[in-house]
């Protein structure tokens, strides 16, 4: 009796850790349940049992004992998935549904940024691509716009650890805004500045669920500033995907300039839970810190050592203070709220700091320090009803430009709302969508960056559009759009049409011709921008000042009755104030000016009795600065011209193109376009060239007094030689043709500014793009883009527009991923080729060069939710630059460690 009943309470506890669990399998596109499907229970790596859906898609495991395990669910046409941390109590365990993604679908994905609404990528009036969650786990960059580098249609740059430019199909800048990015709907652009800063962005990649990058204009839907693409940033919900996600990543980027490496680590975190079945919440946060790739501008350099000379103290001098370190912080929330079954109030914000990073702009180099970038957003979605709004915030916090060490100040802010609604008709084949945005935008630079402009910048934009989608015919779609926005500073209404026609031969396969008429109105920058961008110094006798275009206005230069323009001089001759500043285009009248520059930096005195010539013995050249290497180049009078105000750069794009899947394993893209683009906006140029001395006429006139070879020495020191670099062969800048209403502080200062040209710009291009699934675990991908042009000049006689993107670029990938063995590997090289930069401050040739990119991610065998994975950036160390003013880059490694705590 006593052995039995000890027999039986030892048996109790036993029997109380037997469990079972069950679930249900469904395809992920139409929720349908699968039969047949494998099932395995998973301990470790360990299998446990095997089972089979039946035909209400159902499995069951029964005598699971007490523990953690995982499944693996495979299927004829469908990716493996596999769930993980799945618990046993010793009861009943039922899991979520789980959606296998047929390759199909994989090559076919759902997408919403084409039409603003749900539709398959094949369907949509737009060349679509799609980087999956899958992806994006893979690999851990430093900023998420890696991710889209080897895109069809991308060009992109990197110029530091942390620091990225993306656009689609060229027109690429530092400081760029072109391409319009979106994070869960909202306009992640740096208010005001309309800066694309991926750094600054409040998302960590662990909370992304995809992003999708659309080619071509949009702004029938979007509105303004939606001319070359959109790149959509989406993360995951709390009510459907929760999670308590840990990890680690330490690495090293290697040197430049020479051996060695410097340390890199981030950590990230994210929290996921429901409150209730109809409340969900999520928290998440990444910090950042490294040391960069080493680039001392010689400029920058140059000015502080002019400034220690005068006197300055070096160690508070900004000028040229570059600090290294690369620190960024993000910190994100977002709580949704399911309504009425069908609806969710979606309640989000974040903030992204810049402690300390090395950004390019076009004046050159700014040094952010505890720059943070925030947002609050509402969006509401039920049905065909999407409102939301939203403010973007900044504040630059301690950051100061390099050239001039002059601190930044931005406290800039955007505010957007916007609404939308759509009607189905005729059983699905008739869809209209509609609706209305308006954005305001209120620049706070506290007088740094706009300067006098401080109280008249702040710009409204409002706009409605409408779009129709027909299905003719099960092969026949036609969509129309149409939108109308105005400008209130400008004081323009622009017009947006879309058309497109997309015949679907057979299920798989869609032809796609489009026309959209896309707009891109001017930035605050472009409008307002009133800063010194470089001060006078005892070694250059004129300052450099960077200014927007006046609205309305423009900037008009002086001229004598023969039509020649006037020109002001920065040396002190004694002329009055105001309008009697403006001197005749005659560089003989400052003889005595270059002569006494000359003695004054130590050349013979006696040069002082040369008498002075006529500008009938000496004539006058002009020559533009060179910001990036501080020369001069010559330049024709022809070539001063008057500013006009600016108004929308208009982009008219015609696109065919086709997207279709063959077998359920291979997709291949291929799309072709013609764009013009009307009232191309530059980027900051010299629009002010300065007076020298001729110096061919120069040296003949100087033959009468000097032997030959001293006078060519001589007329070489005084008038200079054109683009040279040599001090000795300068020349003596005099003065400079400035427009008569010009906003710098000393009128005579040379003037960086925009332009826009009459002429339109044309060319076209080709984005293709192949992705093919070998087998279950492998596939490999390719794409090659190709535009016309790289370099459009003689714009209205005066201007050079640089694509600042390559014609010819490819990538070509491979990957591996298994989840029976919770192994991913992926290897992606891309190639570049050679292509002439022009932004800003910024000119110069950038050679072609390739990388090589490596990532391996592995599930630890005895802890399936603990991942290790390694992210190789140009693994093979290819020391290239990949845009001018940017340090050269080398190989980056970085190795995670990711937990998800159950």
């Amino acid at each position: 009796g006593a052995g039995l009943s000890l027999a039986l309470a030892l048996q109790a506890p036993a029997l109380a850790q037997i469990g079972s669990i069950t679930g249900q399998v469904i395809d992920a596109e139409v929720s349908e349940t699968l039969s047949g499907v494998q099932v395995e229970l998973q301990r470790g790596a360990t299998v446990i049992q095997t089972a089979t859906t039946d035909v209400n898609g159902a499995f069951t495991f029964t005598g699971v004992a007490d523990g953690r395990y995982s499944l693996l669910v495979s299927a004829l046409g469908y990716e493996t998935q596999r769930v993980d941390d799945i618990r046993v109590r010793g009861a009943a365990t039922t899991v979520d549904d789980i959606a296998l993604i047929s390759r199909a679908f994989q090559l076919n994905p759902i997408v919403v940024t084409a039409s603003r609404s749900q539709q398959q990528s094949l369907e949509a009036p737009a060349s679509v691509f799609t980087i999956d969650q899958q992806e994006i786990a893979q690999a851990q960059p430093t900023t998420t716009a890696d991710y889209v580098l080897a895109e069809p249609g991308v060009s992109g740059w990197r110029s530091g650890v942390q620091q990225h430019n993306i656009v689609t199909r060229g027109f690429n800048n530092v400081f760029s805004g072109a391409l319009y990015i979106l994070t869960d709907n909202r306009w992640a652009s740096v208010p005001s500045l309309r800066l694309n800063a991926y750094n600054l962005i409040p998302v960590t990649n662990d909370d992304l669920e995809r992003i999708e990058i659309v080619l071509g204009p949009g702004s029938a839907l979007y509105g303004p500033n939606v001319d070359q693409g959109v790149m959509h940033m989406i993360t995951s919900s709390p009510l459907d995907k929760q999670e308590t996600l840990i990890s680690v990543t330490g690495g090293a980027r290697a040197q430049n300039n020479e051996g060695g490496t410097e340390p890199i680590w981030q950590g990230t975190f994210r929290q996921a839970r429901l409150i209730n079945e109809n409340v969900g919440y999520k928290i998440s946060a990444s910090y950042l810190n490294g040391t960069d790739w080493i680039f001392n501008d010689p400029v920058e350099q140059a000015t502080r050592a002019a400034a220690i000379d005068a006197g300055a103290d070096s160690t508070t001098l900004l000028i040229g203070a570059r600090d290294f370190t690369a620190e960024r912080v993000t910190v994100d929330g977002r709580v949704d709220f399911r309504v009425a079954d069908t609806g969710r109030l979606m309640l989000s914000g974040g903030t992204s700091g810049l402690l300390n990073s090395i950004e390019l702009t076009g004046i050159g180099a700014a040094q952010a320090k505890d720059w943070f970038y925030s947002y609050a957003q509402a969006r509401f979605r039920m049905g065909a009803l999407f409102a939301q709004t939203y403010l973007n915030f900044s504040n630059s916090g301690d950051s100061f430009t390099l050239r001039d060490g002059m601190l930044v100040s931005d406290k800039s802010k955007l505010w957007a709302a916007q609404i939308q609604y759509g009607n189905t008709l005729a059983n699905g084949r008739q869809v209209f969508t509609y609706g209305f945005d308006s954005q305001r935008t209120l620049p706070d630079t506290d007088g740094t960056i706009h300067g006098d402009n401080e109280d008249t910048d702040n710009i409204w934009e409002v706009g409605g559009y409408l779009q129709s989608q027909t299905a003719i015919s099960d092969q026949w779609d036609v969509v129309l759009a149409g939108r109308v926005d105005w400008h209130d500073v400008i004081d323009q209404v622009n017009f947006s049409p879309r058309a497109a026609i997309i015949f679907k031969p057979q299920p798989g396969h869609a032809i796609r011709g489009t026309y959209n008429r896309a707009f891109s109105n001017p930035t605050s920058v472009n409008l307002f921008l009133d800063l010194q961008s470089s001060p006078r110094t005892p070694s250059n006798p004129f300052g450099v000042f960077a200014a927007g275009v006046a609205p309305q206005t423009g900037y008009e230069f002086a001229r004598d009755s023969d039509g020649a323009p006037l020109m002001r001089t920065f040396w002190d001759i004694g002329l009055p104030e105001g309008e009697g500043q403006l001197l005749p285009l005659d560089a003989t009248l400052l003889w005595d000016v270059a002569v006494g520059a000359l003695i004054a930096q130590g050349a013979d005195p006696s040069l002082g009795f040369i008498p002075a010539p006529t500008s009938a013995q000496v004539g006058t050249q002009l020559r533009a600065l060179n910001t990036t290497n501080l020369t001069f180049e010559d330049v024709a009078v022809a070539a001063v011209t008057d500013i006009p105000a600016l108004e929308a750069i208009i982009n008219n794009t015609f696109e065919a193109g086709y997207k279709g899947v063959f077998g359920d394993r291979l997709l291949v893209s291929l799309d072709g376009y013609y764009t013009e683009v009307e009232n191309f906006i530059s980027p900051l140029r010299v629009e002010t060239p300065n007076v020298f001395l001729d110096p061919v006429s120069l040296e003949q006139y100087l033959a009468n007094f000097l032997p030959a070879a001293d006078a060519a020495q001589l007329a070489a020191a005084m008038g200079g030689i054109s683009g040279s670099g040599n001090p000795a062969a300068r020349g003596v800048p005099l003065g400079t043709v400035t427009p008569v209403n010009t906003s710098a502080t000393d009128p005579a200062d040379v003037l960086l500014t925009y332009r826009q040209f009459s002429d339109k710009i044309d060319y076209w291009g080709i984005d293709i793009g192949a992705e093919l699934l070998l087998a279950d675990a492998w596939s490999v991908f390719g794409s090659y883009t190709y535009l016309s042009d790289s370099l459009f000049t003689g714009l209205d006689g005066v201007g050079v527009v640089s694509m600042n993107a390559p014609q010819n670029q490819a990538a070509l990938g491979a990957t591996y991923s298994n989840p029976r063995i919770g192994l991913n590997v992926g290897l992606r090289g891309r190639w570049l080729d050679s292509f002439f930069l022009q932004s800003g401050v910024y000119v110069g040739q950038i050679d072609a060069y390739a990388v090589g990119d490596l990532n391996i991610a592995y599930a630890l065998p005895f802890q399936r939710n603990a991942w290790v994975t390694l992210t190789a950036t140009n693994f093979t160390n290819n020391k290239h630059r990949e845009v001018i003013g940017a340090p050269q880059l080398a190989s980056m490694y970085l190795l995670r460690f990711r937990y998800t705590l159950p």
